[in-house]
């Protein structure tokens, strides 16, 4: 995949349509994945939000290195009202959510008939945005329409008296500049079919040796040494040590690759952020 190769006319309807959703609410709450904080999200938002009362989530936090993940809500603070760490897997991210949610349904301007407070959800695919829609939904005192993911049209799901949340089916695209493909690629923002696995594959096991975490490596694919190893070397013995063969007994590359990507997808590999607010 080379830069720019993502769905342009797609990405200008999304743009298009979020300008106008914009309108509609008081808060825009834009989910970013911990791990890759600046690749997860599209330079078009920094315009878009730009008038909006704009709160940020680092989103699987749980996934990411605790202290840089404390420097880039610093780094998110400098374009956002407020940058916090999330992760749907523990209820204490949720709380200080519902918290913050609260103070601003309290701080809305005065009017003769009180209202909503009124939120909508940005994000690249596979940040979370749907999951967190759901678990809002999961929670809602009214559902106006069909369940999210299913309805194409647009609806208000009041999550709890005083809180209406926009739900919009469009999810817009991340930004393809060449250092973000390797990035998106490993968290599972592109689609499979259009990246090589193999490459990004290579990229993340660098990313371990260069964070002193190759041992985490060595134990999850059970390989006898890691030292003064090359990621292409690792590459071949995680394929050997895992039986991603081919039928001649030679080592299958994607096949390999692929495991790899998965088990860090599903947060087999530790925690790792595989960029630094001080690199932007």
């Amino acid at each position: 995949m080379t830069k720019g190769q993502w769905y342009p006319g797609k990405m200008s309807r999304a743009l298009n349509q979020l300008h106008q959703d914009l309108k509609a609410v008081d808060l825009a709450i834009e989910l970013l994945d911990a791990r890759i904080p600046f690749s997860s999200r599209n330079p078009r938002f920094e315009s878009l939000l730009e008038n909006k009362r704009h709160l940020v989530l680092l989103h699987k936090a749980d996934s990411a290195d605790a202290e840089t993940t404390k420097r880039w809500l610093d780094y998110c603070q400098s374009f956002a009202d407020k940058a916090m760490p999330f992760s749907v897997k523990d209820k204490k991210y949720l709380k200080k959510l519902m918290g913050y949610l609260n103070e601003q349904e309290k701080n809305l301007k005065p009017k003769k008939i009180k209202r909503p407070l009124r939120m909508i959800f940005v994000g690249i695919p596979n940040v979370g945005k749907s999951t967190l829609i759901n678990l809002f939904v999961s929670k809602a005192v009214t559902k106006t329409g069909n369940q999210p993911g299913i309805t194409k049209g647009r609806q208000w799901i009041r999550i709890m008296p005083g809180m209406e949340l926009l739900d919009t089916p469009g999810i817009l695209q991340p930004r393809m500049e060449e250092n973000t493909i390797n990035p998106l690629t490993v968290v599972g923002a592109l689609p499979a079919g259009k990246i090589d696995q193999q490459e990004s594959a290579l990229w993340l096991i660098g990313s371990y040796l260069m964070q002193g975490k190759g041992n985490i490596l060595k134990e999850r694919y059970r390989l006898d040494s890691i030292d003064s190893s090359e990621p292409e070397e690792l590459l071949e013995q995680i394929g050997l040590s895992q039986g991603c063969l081919h039928s001649a007994g030679k080592v299958d590359h994607k096949r390999a690759a692929g495991l790899i990507l998965r088990d860090f997808q599903n947060g087999v590999l530790g925690r790792l952020t595989l960029e630094k607010p001080e690199d932007f």
